[in-house]
Order: structure tokens, then C-alpha cells, then sequence
């Protein structure tokens, strides 16, 4: 059917308002190939931390809950073993089963706090996996640079640094909750266990599981402050040197 002129004349301002669109869209692409990165997706960067968008500002303040809780632990550690020196010195037997059942499970929901720490999920997590992300962007940006820019191979240089830093704190992450998670299951193995031994008259024994036990989750601060100590080494190299 052949178009009409009102037809005609209503196409021509679509196909103009059409090109004009992909015309400005052409120009904000180019703009955002050549723009400094500002740390790149700012918008992006963790929905828990809204008014902070550097991801290396996260971390750190992440890091700073990891800290908590592994003081924490170390302090329940503490607690635990003046704990069992007091439950050996008291004359009722089934006292003393209580009061290290009771220890147990308190023992238990201290590392479950800590795995919540250092889940694949955890906020921990996800900010050092957003540092990583955006120190790799940066690098990225400063190798597209001229070879002329200011400082741009000791940047790339130190950016580089740091995301291996970053690969390392991951690592270590990984082997502090695998950790964490043994112990969480030794915990709940020798609960029975020990507690068994109580109700036959082997206490000595059973107090001196116990004390093994919870000497044993002195591992997890150690794993845990080696994390703390990776990731402090990794924001050093994370900023890039001003120009």
C-alpha cells in the first residue's frame, strides 16, 4: 500500500530522534574508555556500605570485624581452660558434667560466630572479592595509558602487587575456614565423648580431653590473624601512587 504524506512526515522525525539516540550513546562510550576509573562501578561496590564506595575502604573496615571476632575467640580460649581449672576442683560430679556441657556448646557457638566470619558469603568475602575487582580494573585503566603517562609502570607495578596480595589473603581465608570447620567438628565429636566419660567415672580424663580440645582452637587465631596480616599487606599495595 503506498504511504501516505501524514505517514511519511511522522517517520522522518522517529528515524532522526533514532540516530540522534545511538549518535549520544556512541559519545558516553567513548567518554567512559578514556575516563579515569574513580575506582570504576563506585555505584556498584557493596549495598551494605553505601556511603562508602572505595572497596579497599570496605576491606579494611571488614578486616576490623575479623579482628573482633578472633579477640574474641582467643578471649573465650581463655575463658574456657580458667573454666575447666574450676570445674577439677568442684566435688559434685554431676556439677561438673554440666558445667562442661555448658562449655561446649558455648565453645561451639563461638567458632560458628567465626565461620560466619570467613563463609564464602560473608561481607569479609565479598569486600576483599570487590577490592580484588577494582584494583584489576585500575591496573587495567593504567596500561591503556601512553607510555608517557605519569607513573604508570610503578603503578601497574604496585596494582599488581596488590592483587596477588589480594590472591594470597583469599587463600589463606580458605584454609582458616576449612580449619574452623575441623575444629567445629572435633568440638562436637569429643562433646559426646567426654561427656560419656564424665557419667563413667573417668573425670580426670575427660577434663583433660577437654583442655586439649580447646587448646586446639588457639589454631584458628593463629590461621586468623595471618589473614589479618595478609590483608594489611595487600592495602599497602592496593592505592596507587599519586601523580
Amino acid at each position: 500500500m503506498p504511504e501516505t504524506e501524514r505517514q511519511t512526515k511522522c517517520r522522518f522525525p522517529v528515524i532522526a530522534a533514532w540516530r540522534a539516540a545511538i549518535g549520544a550513546a556512541v559519545l558516553i562510550f567513548g567518554a567512559m574508555l578514556t575516563a579515569p576509573p574513580g575506582w570504576a562501578q563506585d555505584s556498584n561496590y557493596s549495598s551494605r556500605n553505601p556511603n562508602r564506595t572505595n572497596p579497599t575502604v570496605i576491606l579494611e573496615s571488614e578486616m576490623s570485624n575479623i579482628r573482633t571476632s578472633n579477640a574474641q575467640l582467643g578471649a573465650r580460649i581463655q575463658t574456657a581452660m580458667e573454666k575447666l581449672d574450676e570445674v577439677a576442683r568442684l566435688t559434685s560430679e554431676d556439677e561438673k558434667e554440666v558445667q562442661v556441657d555448658n562449655l561446649f556448646f558455648n565453645l561451639r557457638d563461638e567458632v560458628y560466630g567465626v565461620l560466619n566470619k570467613l563463609d564464602l558469603n560473608s561481607d569479609f568475602a565479598d569486600a576483599l572479592n570487590r577490592a580484588k575487582e577494582g584494583t584489576i580494573v585500575l591496573k587495567s585503566w593504567y596500561e591503556r595509558q601512553p607510555p608517557d603517562y605519569p607513573n604508570r609502570e610503578q603503578s601497574i607495578a604496585q596494582l599488581e602487587r596488590a592483587i596477588q596480595e589480594y590472591d594470597i589473603v583469599d587463600e589463606r581465608l580458605n584454609q582458616s575456614r576449612t580449619l574452623a570447620q575441623e575444629k567445629l567438628s572435633t568440638i562436637m565429636r569429643q562433646h559426646r565423648v567426654i561427656l560419656q566419660e564424665m557419667k563413667i567415672g573417668k573425670v580426670l580424663e575427660a577434663i583433660a580431653a577437654a583442655r586439649s580440645v580447646v587448646e586446639g582452637l588457639n589454631d584458628i587465631t593463629t590461621a586468623m590473624t595471618i589473614v589479618e596480616e595478609k590483608t594489611e599487606k595487600s592495602l599497602q599495595n592496593s592505592v596507587p601512587i599519586s601523580n
